[in-house]
């Protein structure tokens, strides 16, 4: 389902997760890979992301779909350095939670 696969990653993004039993890897390679994953505060804000996401209007949520769909696309480096963007524009306050 696309639509809970964007809510993980807008988790993922917040808060990169390493699953126990598995030996470090680069951050962009820390996304959780399942729901059981998930801590339990990740798990209540993916729930809360895909709530709200249901409750935009069907254009936006195409909208967010599409976008999600480009960005699986691109390269890794690309991926990556988006995140970092994301990541110092959140220590700024320029994204919200």
């Amino acid at each position: 389902m696309v639509s809970l696969a964007a809510a993980v990653l807008a988790v993922a993004l917040q808060a990169p997760v390493t699953p126990m039993g598995r030996h470090s890897v680069a951050p962009w390679q820390q996304l959780a890979e399942s729901w059981d994953d998930l801590s339990p505060t990740q798990r209540d804000r993916a729930l809360k992301n895909y709530r709200d996401y249901m409750q935009l209007p069907q254009e936006k949520r195409h909208d967010i779909d599409r976008r999600y769909e480009k960005w699986k696309q691109l390269p890794q480096g690309d991926r990556e350095r988006f995140r970092q963007k994301h990541d110092r524009y959140h220590g700024m306050g320029l994204v919200d939670d």
